[in-house]
C-alpha cells in the first residue's frame, strides 16, 4: 500500500453544505479477511434514489454489509466486487418487495473501488460517474447500458467493471449525478491543490451536491478524509399563524438561529467529520463515515388522523417525538421529487433540531396508473386463484357424493365420518397441487429466463472483451464473462455457454500464461498414501509415504495404462545388521550404473542413506558425521555425482564427494560467513548455484566460490520477475503457496516451484528467474483430479509430470 488517499466529501442539501456523506466507507482490510483479500483497500460509495424511508442506521448497514461480504470473498477481485452487489441488490429488493404496499421504492446506485498497490479496480451499478484526473489525461466513466438502472428493482445485477491505475497526484471523483455547471471545470481540472478543486467544485453551483471527490499521494497506504466545509448561510423568513406543522430534523453544521454546538472528538476507526484538517486513520482496521440526519420524506400533514397519540410511530425504530419551546415556530417538511437522493433518519439522541424554511402547499401527486403489463399480470393471478377454488370446491363435491356409495348400508349412519375425513384430505391436497403447478411453471419458464439474462450478460461481456486492447482490461472482461456463464449454466448448459466458457478460458489462459495440461489417474483404485515426495526415472515412480517414512514403489501396469505398485519392493525404515534406520525424509531416483546396483535412494533424520532396488534387500549406509554433527537432516538431492544434504535446523548444507554413488569421505561445509535462515524447505543444485525454497515462499540463491576468505555469497530474498503485463496492479506470487523447489527434465532446465493451492507449477528461468509459463490441469469435466492442495510433485526423464493429490497420483505427458 504505497499511496496515502484523502476523501473529499461535497455534500449539499437545501442548500446546507454537509461534512458527513451517508453511505460512503473506507476500508482497510480486517483481521478475518479471505487471505487474498489482505492487501485490499476498499471504498464504499452507496447513493440511495426514491421514496422510501431510511434510518442512517440502515443507510451504513447495507454500505457495511457489503464490505463484509467483499472481505469475506476469495476468488478474484471482480468476484468479490459482485458478491457485494449482489447482497445490496438482495437487501435493496427484499425491502422493496416488503413495502410495495405502501407504495415506498428505494433504487440503489453503488459505486465499489478496490484497491492494490497502484491498481483501482471498479465495480458501477447504476447510472453513476467516475472521473479520474491523472498528470497528462482525464478518463470519464459512464456506461448506463451496462451498469443498469440502480440495485434493488430486479432480481437481475447490473456491473460495469473498470480499471484504472493511480500514481501519486492522480484524482478521482465519484458522483451520482453531475451538475451540468461542471462539466468545463471536469474536462480541464487546473487547480493545484485538492482543496482548491473542491472549492471550486462548490461554487459553480447552488444545486444539491452528493460526490466524493479523491487524491491520491505518495505514503504508507493511510486513508485521510479531508474535513471543513464551503458554508452557505440563508435567510429564514417569518412564518404566519397556521396550523401545527411537522417536525423535520437534520445533523448540519448550521442550525438557523441558533448558536452552533461543540461537536464530539473523533474515535479511532471513524472517519469524524468535525475537525478542519486531514486525519490519519491508517491504524484502523475499517474506517467508515458515520452519515448524518436528513428530513423526513414527504409526509402531509392531513393525512395525519387527529386521534393518533405519536405522529411518529411510524418512523423506523419508532422514534419519539422532541419538545420544542412555543417560542420556536415548526415548519413542514419539503415534498420530496422521486428520484432524489433518500435523506436518513437520524436515531434518536442523534440529529439536532433544525428550523426548515416554511414552503408552499403542493397538492398531493395522484397515483400512477398501473401499466397494460401490470393489470394483465394481476387479472392473471387472480383468475388462476378463482380457478383453483374452483377445483377444490368441485372436488371435494364430488368426492363427498361418491364416498359414500362404497360404503355398506349398515354404516350409513356413520358416513359422515369418511366426508369429514376427506375434506381434511383435500385441505392438504388441494395447496401441493398448486405449489407443484407453480414449481413446474418456474421450472420451465423462470429457470430459462434466469439463464436466457446472465447468458445476455456473458455475450455483452465477451463483445466489450474483443474490443479492448490493454491486457488488464481484457482481464477483467474475460472473467466477467466466466462468471457470468458459470450462473447461468447452473440453471441450464448449452452448446452456447460450452463455446464461450471455452473461448473465456483460451484467452485468460493467453493473458496469464497459463498451460493446460491433461492429467490421468495413475493407479485404477486409489491407493490412499499421503505422499511428502516422489522422484521417478523413465520406467519407474517412487513415492515416500509421510504417515511411516516408507518409500514405494511404481511401474508400468499391463498394456501400458497408469501404474501399479511393487507389493515386493522393501524400503522401509528398520534394523538392518549393526545399523538402525529411522523413517525416511526423502528419497531421490539413483543413475543406472552405481556401486551398489540400486534404482532409489533414501535418507533419515540422522543421516543414514538406504539404498533400494527391486527384488533386493535394502542396504543402509551411514553418511561420515560432519564436525559439528547433525542438527535433523531434512532433505538432500544429488548433483554431478557429489551429495548435498540440507540440516534446516543447524542452517548447513554438507557436501560430499561422490565414488560410483557411495559417499565415504568427510564432508565440507558449502556456506563461508553467510547462512541461510532456518525456515529453508527444499533445495536444488546447479554447478556452483544453490537455490533455497523459505517457509514463507520466497526463494534465495548462494553461490560457490573458492576464495578462502568468502567460501559462499548470497542473495536474499531472490525477486520472481512476471513479464505478463495482465497481472498489472496484482501480486501473482504472494497469493501463491509455494511448497516445493525442482529443476524441469533435460534439456530445458528451467526452475520449476509447485503452488499447492492451484494445484499449479511455475516455470522460471533459472538465471533471471522470470516466470516462463504456468503449468495447471484442464478445466471442466476432463479435468480428473478433486479439488484440495497438491502434496508432491515430480518430473521424470521423459517429461511426464507427477502430482500427488488426495491420496491418488495423477501424471500428464509430454509436458513441454
Amino acid at each position: 500500500m504505497a499511496l496515502d488517499l484523502t476523501l473529499a466529501p461535497l455534500y449539499r442539501i437545501n442548500g446546507q453544505e454537509i461534512t458527513s456523506l451517508p453511505g460512503l466507507l473506507a476500508l482497510t482490510p480486517p483481521s478475518n479477511a479471505a487471505r487474498i483479500r489482505t492487501q485490499d483497500r476498499l471504498l464504499v460509495y452507496l447513493l440511495l434514489t426514491g421514496n422510501a424511508v431510511f434510518s442512517s442506521s440502515e443507510y451504513l448497514q447495507v454500505a457495511q454489509d457489503a464490505a463484509n461480504a467483499f472481505y469475506q470473498t476469495a476468488g478474484s477481485t471482480t468476484s468479490a466486487l459482485r458478491t457485494a452487489t449482489e447482497l445490496v441488490n438482495k437487501t435493496l429488493l427484499d425491502r422493496n418487495m416488503s413495502s410495495s404496499g405502501r407504495g415506498q421504492y428505494a433504487n440503489g446506485w453503488l459505486t465499489l473501488a478496490a484497491l492494490r498497490d497502484a491498481q483501482c479496480t471498479l465495480s458501477i451499478s447504476g447510472p453513476m460517474h467516475v472521473y479520474w484526473f491523472g498528470q497528462n489525461e482525464t478518463r470519464h466513466i459512464h456506461e448506463p447500458g451496462t451498469s443498469g438502472k440502480g440495485l434493488g428493482i430486479s432480481q437481475n445485477t447490473n456491473i460495469y467493471y473498470g480499471q484504472v491505475g493511480l500514481s501519486a497526484g492522480d484524482r478521482i471523483l465519484l458522483v451520482g449525478r453531475t451538475p451540468a455547471a461542471w462539466e468545463s471545470t471536469l474536462d480541464d481540472p487546473r487547480p493545484s491543490s485538492l482543496d482548491a478543486m473542491r472549492r471550486r467544485l462548490s461554487t459553480l453551483t447552488r444545486d444539491d451536491l452528493n460526490s466524493i471527490l479523491i487524491q491520491a499521494t505518495d505514503g504508507t497506504g493511510e486513508l485521510r478524509l479531508l474535513k471543513g466545509t464551503v458554508e452557505i448561510k440563508e435567510e429564514v423568513k417569518e412564518e404566519a399563524p397556521s396550523p401545527p406543522p411537522l417536525i423535520s430534523t437534520a445533523s448540519a453544521p448550521l442550525r438557523a438561529g441558533l448558536p452552533q454546538q461543540p461537536e464530539a472528538e473523533s474515535t479511532p476507526g471513524h472517519f469524524d467529520s468535525a475537525a478542519e484538517e486531514p486525519e490519519s486513520i491508517s491504524e484502523a482496521s475499517a474506517h467508515y463515515v458515520q452519515p448524518s440526519a436528513y428530513a423526513i420524506p414527504p409526509q402531509h400533514e392531513e393525512a395525519l388522523p387527529q386521534a393518533q397519540a405519536n405522529p411518529l410511530a411510524s418512523l423506523p425504530r419508532n422514534a419519539m417525538p422532541r419538545e420544542f419551546p412555543s417560542s420556536i415556530p415548526r415548519a413542514e417538511s419539503k415534498p420530496q421529487s422521486v428520484g432524489a437522493p433518500i435523506e436518513a433518519i437520524e436515531e434518536e439522541g442523534q440529529a439536532e433540531e433544525q428550523i426548515i424554511p416554511p414552503q408552499k402547499e403542493t397538492a398531493p401527486e395522484a397515483p400512477r396508473e398501473p401499466s397494460a403489463r401490470t393489470r394483465q399480470t394481476a387479472k392473471m393471478l387472480a383468475s388462476g386463484i378463482q380457478a383453483s377454488r374452483r377445483m377444490s370446491g368441485s372436488l371435494g363435491e364430488k368426492f363427498r357424493n361418491f364416498v359414500p356409495r362404497l360404503l355398506p348400508n349398515s354404516e350409513a349412519a356413520e358416513s359422515s365420518m369418511p366426508s369429514t375425513t376427506l375434506m381434511g384430505f383435500m385441505a392438504i391436497l388441494v395447496p401441493l397441487i398448486v405449489v407443484t403447478l407453480m414449481f413446474v411453471v418456474y421450472w420451465r419458464y423462470g429457470r430459462s429466463e434466469q439463464y436466457d439474462t446472465y447468458l445476455q450478460q456473458a455475450q455483452e461481456n465477451r463483445a466489450q472483451a474483443v474490443t479492448l486492447s490493454n491486457p488488464v482490461e481484457q482481464r477483467v472482461a474475460w472473467e466477467n464473462v466466466l462468471l457470468n456463464v458459470e450462473i447461468a449454466e447452473s440453471h441450464r448448459e448449452t452448446s452456447e455457454t460450452i463455446t464461450l466458457r471455452k473461448e473465456a478460458e483460451t484467452n485468460l489462459d493467453a493473458l496469464l500464461g497459463i498451460t493446460r495440461l491433461q492429467f490421468n489417474a495413475a493407479f485404477s483404485s486409489k491407493p490412499n498414501i499421503d505422499v511428502s515426495r516422489m522422484a521417478a526415472n523413465e520406467t519407474e515412480l517412487f513415492l515416500l509415504n509421510a504417515a511411516n517414512g516408507e518409500a514405494m514403489r511404481a511401474f508400468s501396469a499391463a498394456g501400458g495404462r497408469g501404474l501399479q505398485l511393487d507389493t515386493t519392493f522393501n524400503c522401509r525404515p528398520g534394523v538392518y545388521g549393526n545399523y538402525t534406520v529411522g523413517p525416511l525424509v526423502d528419497i531421490l531416483a539413483l543413475p543406472g550404473l552405481n556401486a551398489i546396483n540400486a534404482t532409489m535412494l533414501g535418507i533419515d533424520a540422522s543421516g543414514n542413506l538406504l539404498y533400494c532396488a527391486p527384488g533386493m534387500v535394502a542396504q543402509p549406509i551411514p553418511l561420515p558425521t560432519p564436525d559439528t554433527n547433525w542438527g535433523r537432516v531434512t532433505a538432500f538431492t544429488l548433483d554431478n555425482g557429489n551429495l548435498y544434504v540440507l540440516d534446516a535446523p543447524a542452517r548447513a548444507v554438507w557436501v560430499y564427494n561422490g565414488k560410483d554413488g557411495t559417499f565415504v569421505d568427510r564432508p565440507y561445509f558449502f556456506f563461508g560467513k553467510q547462512t541461510p535462515t532456518q525456515d529453508v524447505i527444499d533445495f536444488i543444485i546447479s554447478g556452483d548455484d544453490l537455490y533455497m525454497l523459505h517457509a514463507d515462499g520466497h526463494i534465495s540463491i548462494c553461490s560457490y566460490t573458492i576464495v578462502e576468505s568468502s567460501t559462499s555469497q548470497c542473495q536474499d530474498p531472490l525477486l520472481l520477475v512476471n513479464p505478463f503485463s495482465a497481472y498489472q496492479g496484482s501480486d501473482l506470487f504472494s497469493t501463491a503457496h509455494f511448497t516445493q523447489l525442482l529443476f524441469a527434465a533435460p534439456p530445458d532446465q528451467a526452475l520449476l516451484l509447485l503452488d499447492a493451492d492451484t494445484q499449479g507449477v511455475m516455470s522460471f528461468s533459472p538465471r533471471s528467474l522470470e516466470l516462463k509459463s504456468q503449468f495447471r490441469p484442464a478445466t471442466g469435466a476432463a479435468n480428473p483430479i478433486p479439488s484440495g492442495p497438491a502434496g508432491a510433485v515430480t518430473v521424470s526423464p521423459n517429461h511426464v509430470l507427477y502430482l500427488a493429490v488426495d491420496g491418488q497420483i495423477y501424471f500428464a505427458t509430454n509436458m513441454p
